[in-house]
C-alpha cells in the first residue's frame, strides 16, 4: 500500500499531516528553502511533486511572483486541504493543484525545474527509473531537477533522537523518531509526535513510514541514465541535476 492510500486508511500522513508545519526541523527547512533561492531566481514554469501542506509551494510562489507558474502535485487528500488553505490565503500566487500521483500526473507545458523535496524515499528502484525518466522528459534543455541528498545513505539503524518543534497557544510539539533496519534497501522511520502544556505531556501520535534509502552513489547513476547532469551550483546537502542543452 503506497502512503496516498495508507493515509485514506488513516496511517501515516493522515497521523502526521496536522503536525507538519509545526515539527518539520528548521534548520532542514532553511536548507531547502535556500537552495530554491539558489538554483531558481528565474524559473518560470515549475513542478512540484508532493508538496505536502505547501511549506515550500508557498516560498516558491513568494520567490517567483505571479509571472510564474506553478504545479502542485500532491495526491494525499489530507495533505490538500492544508494546502489548498494556505495557497487560497495568497490570491496573487499562480498554483495549480493537481491531485495525481507523481507516475500519472501530466502536464502539457515545458517545465524550467522539478522539485521533490520529503518524496523519493518512498519510490523503489523501478518506480524511480519511471519518476526520473518522467520528468527529465518534462524539463527543458537546461531545466533543474532538485531534491535533496538522502539520509541514512545506506539500510543502518537511526538512534531514538528529540526533534523540538514549534508551538501554538498553550501548546509546544516535538517529534522523537528513529529508524529501524528493514532489509538492505529499506528502513522504518518511526515518529511520534507530542504535544506538551509546560512539562506535562497532553498527547502522543505515532506514525511509520517504509522508505528505501538511496545513496549519493546509486542517485547519481540512476539520474545519469535518465538523461541528467549535476548543476554546477549544487548546495551541500541538495542534489541539483539539470538537462543538457544539447
Amino acid at each position: 500500500m503506497n502512503e496516498t492510500a495508507r493515509a485514506e486508511n488513516g496511517l501515516g500522513y493522515a497521523v502526521n499531516a496536522p503536525y507538519y508545519d509545526l515539527i518539520f526541523p528548521a534548520p532542514v527547512r532553511a536548507t531547502l528553502e535556500g537552495a530554491l533561492r539558489t538554483l531558481l531566481p528565474d524559473a518560470r514554469t515549475v513542478a512540484e511533486i508532493g508538496p505536502g501542506t505547501g511549506l515550500f509551494t508557498e516560498t516558491l510562489a513568494r520567490l517567483l511572483g505571479p509571472e510564474a507558474e506553478i504545479f502542485a502535485i500532491e495526491p494525499a487528500r489530507i495533505m490538500r486541504a492544508a494546502l489548498m488553505t494556505r495557497l487560497a490565503r495568497l490570491p496573487e500566487a499562480n498554483v495549480t493543484v493537481v491531485p495525481d500521483d507523481a507516475l500519472d500526473a501530466e502536464l502539457d507545458v515545458e517545465l524550467d525545474a522539478v522539485v521533490l523535496f520529503n518524496l523519493i524515499m518512498h519510490f523503489g528502484p523501478d518506480d524511480r527509473t519511471r519518476l526520473w525518466r518522467k520528468w527529465a522528459g518534462a524539463l527543458r534543455p537546461g531545466g533543474t531537477l532538485i531534491m535533496e541528498t538522502q539520509f541514512p545513505q545506506t539500510a543502518t539503524p537511526v538512534p531514538e533522537t528529540v526533534v523540538p518543534g514549534g508551538g501554538l497557544g498553550r501548546h509546544r510539539y516535538d517529534t522523537v523518531s528513529r529508524a529501524d533496519v528493514i532489509d538492505k534497501d529499506r528502513i522504518r522511520w518511526v515518529m511520534t509526535y507530542r504535544t506538551w502544556a509546560g512539562d506535562k505531556p497532553v498527547r502522543a501520535e505515532t506514525a511509520d513510514f517504509d522508505c528505501y534509502v538511496i545513496s549519493d552513489e546509486i542517485l547519481a547513476q540512476e539520474l545519469t541514465a535518465a538523461g541528467l547532469v549535476p548543476h554546477p551550483a549544487s548546495p551541500e546537502g541538495i542534489q541539483a541535476w539539470q538537462r543538457p542543452h544539447h
